[in-house]
């Protein structure tokens, strides 16, 4: 049974698309990026699907989908799709209640091929080895390079199956909704959210681009030290290296993935956006602040 996934268009309030994010798992925004930077991308692309290696096929993967990663490596005009505004508006409203910052988990380009069959549905935050209720460990965005339909292998999403923790039962997933959406949309879901590939039963490829944001304090997916070395990293702007990891978590005496050396493409930590967004600053050590004495009686 096919069900529908709500979408807005690019001229929706962050806030809007959080709360339906948050309601049921998943939810498009309808041409969200100019299509000249959709080419653009799509042909930075171009080269990493056709030198795709066929040994690095699984069944989760399928038989007809080509994959490449580390896409920031060879495809510089995705940085922009990476860290559009909305994309970010988002990120901060899921991720931010529960990390000093966030950080890119992983970038993937996808290409389904006619003929080839439905993915299995599964969620993305499984690589971690905890689940807390309430908490979201990882978003993800789906951007389409092609026309998304129910034909050619849109998304697969299962509305709801957020809210099912892993360790208990599996949510209904005889139900899902096609993330029919045009060319240059964007498909936002949780880590816990149910999805997967849909079957292309089309005669034309279905593109995509899939980036995923997690908490500051977890390892990435990718390692993007390796992937995306400084030498290539130092090509992007203050956002997207810290996105990369170019910057530590957290500040004063609560770092991680501290540097102590100058290589310009490490991102300095910023005391007032931190405080802006709430956090504690850095020139406050809460590990050895006073504490004030009861009164002897």
């Amino acid at each position: 049974m096919t069900m529908l996934l709500e979408s807005f268009d690019a001229n929706a309030s962050p806030a809007a698309v959080v709360d339906v994010l948050r309601r049921d798992g998943g939810v498009i925004v309808r041409d969200l990026a100019p299509v000249n930077l959709i080419d653009a991308c799509a042909a930075e692309l171009r080269s990493s699907f056709n030198e795709f290696d066929e040994s690095q096929r699984t069944d989760f993967s399928g038989s007809k989908t080509l994959r490449c990663g580390g896409v920031l490596r060879y495809a510089p005009s995705c940085a922009e799709l990476i860290a559009h505004r909305m994309v970010l508006n988002v990120a901060d409203a899921i991720l931010l209640p529960s990390c000093a910052d966030y950080q890119i988990g992983s970038t993937t380009g996808i290409e389904i091929l006619p003929g080839e069959c439905e993915q299995q549905l599964h969620r993305d935050d499984t690589p971690y080895p905890i689940q807390i209720a309430g908490l979201e460990l990882q978003i993800a965005v789906m951007w389409s390079f092609s026309d998304f339909t129910a034909e050619n292998g849109a998304t697969r999403v299962v509305p709801g199956s957020h809210r099912f923790l892993r360790a208990w039962h599996r949510p209904d997933l005889t139900h899902w909704a096609n993330a029919v959406m045009p060319r240059g949309s964007a498909l936002f879901y949780l880590g816990s959210t149910w999805h997967g590939g849909g079957a292309n039963r089309s005669n034309s490829p279905r593109t995509g681009l899939i980036n995923t944001y997690c908490l500051g304090w977890l390892r990435s997916e990718e390692n993007h030290c390796l992937e995306v070395p400084p030498q290539v990293a130092r090509q992007y702007n203050e956002r997207v290296r810290r996105l990369l990891g170019y910057a530590t978590h957290g500040a004063g005496h609560d770092q991680l993935g501290y540097y102590g050396g100058n290589d310009p493409v490490w991102v300095q930590h910023n005391e007032g956006e931190a405080v802006a967004r709430g956090q504690v600053p850095g020139s406050v050590d809460l590990r050895r602040s006073s504490v004030t004495q009861p009164a002897p009686r």
